[in-house]
């Protein structure tokens, strides 16, 4: 019955191991999840491991918050405990429902609802998230709390002060009795709603029959390969943290450290694939790989040095190359090699004589974007050609030179020239104007790309969509500006736009004419590309 299991929640003697992902779900799958236990449909089996081991994990949140920070335990005491393998999502939302809040909101029920349709889809029986003093708004909406928190008599009386409160006819007041009474059975009666399956239950605690850490281990890999309930980098964080417990709160508080004030979005996936390669274990999320002992001591021991060589990068996103903003250079797995070259530099440094290297690197992968795609072969293949060798030899020179081979060979010929930037519109326009990519604290500063010769002008003027879309016919702007913009003449347009701003974006006020749009945007289109090549230093 849910009631004894939320009891148990409630004691801690039902909690969650570190390997479990976080919880998910929101107010709708919530609200259905409770039409379907008032509708009388199986919630399926949740599936324990009776055990007193001394393993890491936290309790179910009662209040829960979004922006829940996880406490973990360890049974040091090796009392038992039941963990959770399968059906966390389901428990931590009934528990919520039944006995605390989600984002300061409590569950509601509306107690007349429950009429049957022809569409069985639908969801009969009606739920809502409210906060306490919303409830008013929302006639017929009880807590459920105050239902299966109430004695006999109180519920009694309950029910008389709602037919009273909103003058109920017969038939409403039979339907209220009807749903009260069914979600009471529901929760507290039925045995069939939610099964429950446990491993190693009322086993002595020394038997040689209960299952290992590594059974269970497998036995999670297993359940969570059947469906879609974990990505792979999920998959291979539970697996990290049930072999290494300081990993379940390292790995966050490094994330979130890491993403303070930039928009590099690094993730449990990217520093995972980083790890993995500093490891020399590959770039591709290989489950199997952490079944072995060996290697999950491998990546535990590079941890601190893949860590500061991702702290390490993006000091040198920032100084060096003023860009903060993932998507900028095409996502970030294009930044995975620079990770593994600082990882085994001298105190996870770009050297002085490398710089201008890296940069050339960075902004070469940033316009080819050779590892957006293809990423587990790829990466792999250029660390094991490329970076791999120097750091058996010993050496701190970057491979500019096999950088440019690789991208050329993955991505097509090219060279530094005016084709180039144009595949990458977004990188060039941030370098040409100095902009990092990092967020704006208010939203109508939001900066969008824009053309500067209105497009739907030049359409009607018959000009071609390759010189309407060149790089040389776009800017940055604030986003309010962008709107009242519309297809202003450039000349109106740009009136009141500062000379040093032009400046800074190459723009050429006095060529702002439609009879000089292609001079202005080839013209426009050279100088940037002069800009960019001498900033970086691909010209003297």
């Amino acid at each position: 019955m849910i009631s004894l299991l939320i009891n148990q929640i409630e004691n801690n003697e039902i909690v969650l191991p570190a390997i479990q992902r976080d919880f998910v779900w929101g107010e709708e799958r919530i609200i259905k999840l409770f039409d379907s236990i008032m509708r009388g449909y199986p919630l399926g089996i949740v599936l324990l491991w009776e055990t007193y081991l001394d393993i890491k994990y936290r309790a179910f949140e009662e209040d829960y918050q979004d922006t829940a920070q996880y406490k973990f335990k360890n049974n040091l005491d090796n009392k038992r405990l039941r963990i959770v393998l399968d059906g966390q999502q389901r428990l931590q939302s009934i528990y919520i429902a039944l006995k605390g809040s989600l984002n300061g909101k409590e569950l509601y029920f509306d107690v007349l609802s429950g009429s049957t349709g022809d569409d069985f889809k639908e969801v009969f029986y009606i739920f809502k998230f409210l906060k306490a003093d919303d409830s008013n708004r929302f006639p017929h909406y009880v807590s459920i709390k105050s239902i299966l928190e109430s004695s006999p008599e109180s519920l009694l009386r309950l029910r008389k002060d709602l037919i009273n409160k909103y003058s109920l006819s017969d038939e409403e007041s039979l339907r209220l009795e009807i749903n009260m009474s069914r979600l009471v059975h529901s929760i507290t009666n039925d045995p069939n709603v939610l099964k429950i399956s446990t491993i190693d239950e009322n086993k002595p605690q020394n038997s040689k029959d209960r299952k290992t850490e590594s059974d269970i281990l497998e036995a999670f890999v297993r359940i969570n390969r059947q469906g879609i309930s974990l990505s792979r980098s999920d998959l291979i964080f539970s697996m990290l943290k049930l072999s290494w417990n300081e990993s379940a709160e390292e790995l966050p508080e490094f994330i979130k450290l890491i993403n303070d004030g930039n928009n590099l979005n690094i993730d449990v996936d990217f520093v995972i694939r980083s790890l993995f390669a500093v490891s020399n274990l590959g770039s591709k999320f290989d489950v199997d790989l952490l079944r072995k002992n060996s290697n999950i001591e491998r990546v535990k021991e590079n941890y601190v040095r893949t860590c500061n060589a991702v702290k390490s990068l993006v000091d040198f996103l920032k100084d060096e190359c003023n860009i903060l903003n993932s998507s900028i250079l095409g996502g970030y797995l294009n930044l995975i090699p620079f990770v593994y070259y600082l990882a085994y530099t001298p105190n996870n440094l770009v050297p002085k004589s490398e710089i201008a290297k890296v940069r050339k690197a960075i902004l070469v992968f940033g316009y080819t974007r050779p590892f957006s795609r293809y990423a587990d072969n790829r990466i792999g293949r250029f660390i094991r050609e490329e970076l791999y060798p120097l750091v058996e030899s010993k050496s701190i020179s970057y491979p500019l030179e096999s950088s440019e081979k690789w991208a050329k060979y993955w991505e097509g010929d090219f060279d530094f020239n005016s084709q180039l930037l144009q595949r990458n519109i977004n990188l060039t326009l941030h370098l040409l104007q100095d902009r990092a990519g990092t967020s704006v604290k208010y939203g109508k500063n939001a900066p969008e790309i824009d053309h500067i010769f209105p497009q739907s002008i030049l359409k009607q003027k018959g000009y071609d969509w390759n010189i309407i879309n060149s790089y040389g016919n776009f800017w940055i702007l604030a986003k309010t500006k962008n709107q009242n913009k519309s297809n202003k003449h450039p000349k109106e347009f740009f009136v009141d736009v500062d000379d040093v701003v032009l400046e800074k974006a190459l723009i050429d006020r006095h060529k702002l004419d439609y009879s000089q749009f292609t001079t202005f945007v080839h013209e426009r289109e050279e100088r940037v590309l002069e800009k960019i090549k001498k900033s970086f230093g691909f010209i003297v």
